[in-house]
Parts: structure tokens; C-alpha cells; sequence
């Protein structure tokens, strides 16, 4: 009976040890910019807040009607826009990241149709721990990010 008892104490520590994951994340207006009709891609961004007391790191990205969906970063590096693929985005215990224009983004790459102002886009975040957040990201003209919208805080977890 000790032996189990032992068991059950370290079985319970492990899974108090796991990564925090889409549990604990919020996400707050998701928008992707309203690109030219004849464009290969555009971008998604977001607020991200972690809620919880260890990182949550979003490694993956998916979006229905794309060829692919990356995690990218945008800097300025000798007066040149660059943009860099990301392997994942980390958002530290208690912190907001924000994926914004110049910044840390969702790319969506080759649709299958162009986007429309105002068409919602589903996204799937996916985390290191597996599991996946999905949020609807409504379609804006750039300038025109919308204020106050919080579609996609609800939580969807797989």
C-alpha cells in the first residue's frame, strides 16, 4: 500500500510540473490586415496575455484556406525591412506580448481566396505542451485596427 500511495504522490508531482498552455492564455483583438486582392500574404496580430505563473510558448500557427501560416518577426536592420521566421513565441508568466505591425506576427501565406474586409479568420495557436487555442481574427484595412474588439478571447481548447 506504501508503494502506491508512493506512486500516486509522484504521478501527482509530475503532472503539477507541466508547462502552462492555452489554458492560461488570453488573447485580445485578433485582426489581419486587408491586403490587395492579388497579394501572396498577409499578417494576423493580437495581444497575448499569460495568465498563469510559468511561460507559455505558441510554437505553431494554422489557419484554414492559407497554404501556410508562420510565426514571424519584422525589424529594421541597416535601413532594410527584414523579416526573420520565428521558432516560437514566448509569453513570460504574468506578461502581455503583443504581434504587432513591426513586430513579432502570424504570416499567412498563399490563400486560396483574398481575404475581405471584414470576413473573420479562424487561427489555431499551438503550444509546446500540445495543446491549441483557436481565435477568429477579424479582417481590417491596415490604420484601421479595430478598438475594443476582443473576438477570440474566449478560450477553445483542444
Amino acid at each position: 500500500m506504501k508503494r502506491l500511495s508512493t506512486l500516486i504522490a509522484a504521478t501527482f508531482a509530475a503532472v503539477m510540473t507541466l508547462p502552462a498552455s492555452a489554458a492560461e492564455l488570453e488573447v485580445h483583438e485578433p485582426w489581419v490586415v486587408l491586403a490587395p486582392p492579388a497579394a501572396y500574404a498577409t499578417a494576423a496580430f493580437m495581444e497575448l496575455h499569460n495568465a498563469g505563473e510559468t511561460p507559455v510558448n505558441v510554437v505553431e500557427a494554422d489557419a484554414p484556406g492559407f497554404e501556410t501560416v508562420e510565426l514571424h518577426r519584422s525589424f529594421n536592420e541597416d535601413g532594410m525591412h527584414r523579416m526573420v521566421r520565428q521558432d516560437r513565441i514566448e509569453v513570460p508568466a504574468g506578461e502581455s506580448v503583443a504581434l504587432a505591425p513591426g513586430g513579432l506576427h502570424i504570416m499567412l501565406i498563399g490563400p486560396e481566396q483574398a481575404p475581405t474586409e471584414g470576413q473573420r479568420i479562424p487561427i489555431e495557436l499551438r503550444f509546446d505542451d500540445g495543446s491549441t487555442q483557436t481565435v477568429e481574427a477579424v479582417v481590417h484595412p491596415r490604420g484601421e485596427r479595430p478598438a475594443g474588439h476582443s473576438h477570440g478571447g474566449d478560450h477553445h481548447h483542444h
